[in-house]
């Protein structure tokens, strides 16, 4: 099977390279969740070309020209599209790149040969669109939001005219389908992949075998919309006894975390941290949190990633009922019923007074159902299929 893979990232080492002088340098969650599907693709014997304008723009470099040589990792070939770093002339140099070198890796009709492209990068899904019509071979958008809550309104008609030429979807909910594909075109959908790299991680001492402290991790964006006020007031109301509550990332509400933190020494703002440090970090904790709150609409749409990898990492973790989590789920996590401050505050006193045991074994047990049903490489393999047994049958 080729796969012709349009998207706006790079290899990790790529990215790394790009933001090395940021004060950014966590993977962003587009990079991890399409580097993950890469392998997991590769993983399953595909044959990969993948077409890439690079997370590049005015606000990253003032480079007027983009230039990166090509790439080739774990037999997997990365085309870096050469653009001039301006509004509209980037945009088009995306859209020609991608379609010039999916054009010259394909052959008109070509079996079992499949383009799969994020749909929300204009220019790139444009292009793949274009090439997919030029070369008669199925093509495959990956929609990890909702256009609508991307997108002006002028972006959004062309977004959404660029969808409608889609053979077939992949979802990260089950609510998609009904918001993006009134004529019912093939789908499937994965809430996204745990990384199947970690399997072979041996599980860690927790911070409460440590040192007796209860570590409680919150990682990702620090906006108010997500939740982080009640999070930090429901700890501080719940007053646990060696509890502390750990917060990574950047936001709105950073500065207000930050007068918190002075009044709270239970209360640490850890500020922008690697990625793989806050892996190794969560792994130790004692609990990981996402409180996000369920009543915007948006959360029937999404599946935070941060969620699989709080899974992943053995620690037992807490969210909210977010609609867009399938029931299959729920049996691995503690849930927060009521996400007022007071809420919070009672879900975690509940969680610590279960037995120690109790809770390093759901978090054990997390982690299994993570590794083994939803690795990179178990999701990729479900595309496979689905590329051959449905989208296939549509074009035959």
């Amino acid at each position: 099977m080729k796969i012709l893979y349009g998207y706006t990232n790079c290899t990790n080492k790529k990215y790394n390279e790009i933001f090395a002088d940021k004060s950014v340098t966590a993977l962003l969650a587009d990079q991890k969740y399409h580097s993950l599907l890469i392998d997991g693709l590769k993983e399953n014997g595909a044959e990969l070309f993948c077409a890439s304008g690079l997370p590049i723009n005015r606000s990253i470099t003032k480079k007027l020209f983009i230039r990166e040589k090509d790439e080739e990792e774990k037999g997997v070939k990365y085309h870096y599209i050469k653009t001039i770093n301006l509004p509209i002339f980037r945009q088009f140099g995306i859209f020609r790149g991608t379609y010039k070198y999916f054009l010259k890796n394909s052959k008109k009709g070509e079996k079992d040969t499949f383009i799969l492209c994020d749909a929300l990068n204009i220019a790139n899904a444009y292009g793949a669109y274009k090439a997919a019509k030029k070369r008669k071979i199925p093509l495959i958008y990956i929609v990890t939001d909702i256009p609508e809550f991307q997108r002006g309104r002028f972006l959004k008609k062309i977004n959404d005219k660029i969808i409608a030429g889609a053979d077939g979807f992949v979802f990260l909910t089950e609510q998609m389908n009904d918001k993006v594909n009134p004529l019912n075109k093939p789908y499937i959908v994965l809430e996204g992949h745990a990384d199947c790299s970690l399997k072979e991680i041996a599980d860690k001492e927790r911070y409460e075998n440590i040192d007796g402290k209860k570590v409680i991790i919150y990682a990702g964006s620090i906006f108010k919309l997500y939740g982080i006020q009640n999070l930090v007031k429901g700890f501080i109301k719940a007053d646990i006894s060696g509890a502390e509550l750990h917060i990574y990332g950047d936001g709105d509400y950073k500065a207000e975390l930050e007068d918190v933190c002075k009044e709270n020494v239970a209360v640490k703002y850890m500020g922008v941290r690697a990625n793989d440090e806050i892996v190794h970090e969560e792994q130790r904790a004692a609990l990981l949190v996402n409180p996000r709150p369920t009543a915007p609409e948006y959360t029937k749409y999404s599946f935070p990633s941060k969620n699989m990898e709080y899974m992943v990492s053995g620690t037992p973790m807490m969210t909210t009922e977010l609609p867009g989590i399938p029931e299959e789920y729920y049996p691995y996590i503690f849930t927060i019923k009521d996400e007022t401050a007071d809420g919070i505050a009672k879900a975690l006193k509940d969680f610590f007074t279960l037995d120690k045991g109790k809770r390093y074994d759901l978090g054990k047990r997390a982690r299994e159902f993570a590794l083994n049903d939803k690795s990179n490489a178990v999701q990729a393999k479900k595309i496979t299929e689905f590329l051959k047994d449905e989208i296939v049958a549509i074009n035959d």
